[in-house]
């Protein structure tokens, strides 16, 4: 009997590792290409996106209202008069909206460029957006960011 057992569970392992290598061989070439971005640092004026298992991450500078716009998301504060990423948030959540994810994907040489995918009912869609833009609602949003691995790479500073 217990090896009866030791052989279904064998036998179970294997079932799940199949279906994960099928459904990820059917995930589509961009999204086996991406991690999840699980480092964000703003230090003033300049932002650090990252993932810890690639030891990179993208250093970037942006405006100081645009990081004050993630710090304000990244500690779940809604100031005194909502800011626009706080209005699109909440236009998200009165009308069913939800936000699957934010990704960054490319860098042109002047700048990154991202994407927030947004599905309604049956329907998804992929929007442009400025990457500030996208992570400040992807966190008030509670919604994954996710970075274009060889982008990583090609732009990335070590971090560990």
């Amino acid at each position: 009997m217990r090896n009866g057992k030791r052989k279904l569970f064998s036998y179970s392992i294997a079932c799940i590792l199949t279906f994960l290598i099928v459904s990820l061989s059917l995930l589509p070439q961009e999204e086996r290409e991406m991690v999840v971005a699980n480092i964000l640092e703003v230090h003033g004026t300049t932002i650090v996106i990252g993932n810890n298992q690639t030891c990179k991450a993208i250093v970037a500078q942006t405006s100081p209202e645009r990081a004050r716009n993630i710090l304000l998301g990244m500690h779940g504060i809604i100031p005194e008069r909502p800011t626009t990423h706080d209005t699109i948030a909440e236009i998200f959540r009165q009308f069913n909206l939800t936000l699957e994810k934010v990704t960054i994907e490319k860098f042109s040489g002047n700048y990154y460029y991202g994407y927030m995918y947004i599905r309604s009912k049956n329907k998804m869609v992929k929007l442009d957006v400025m990457p500030s833009d996208g992570i400040a609602i992807a966190l008030r949003l509670r919604a994954p960011i996710y970075l274009n691995k060889t982008l990583l790479e090609e732009v990335g500073e070590n971090v560990c």
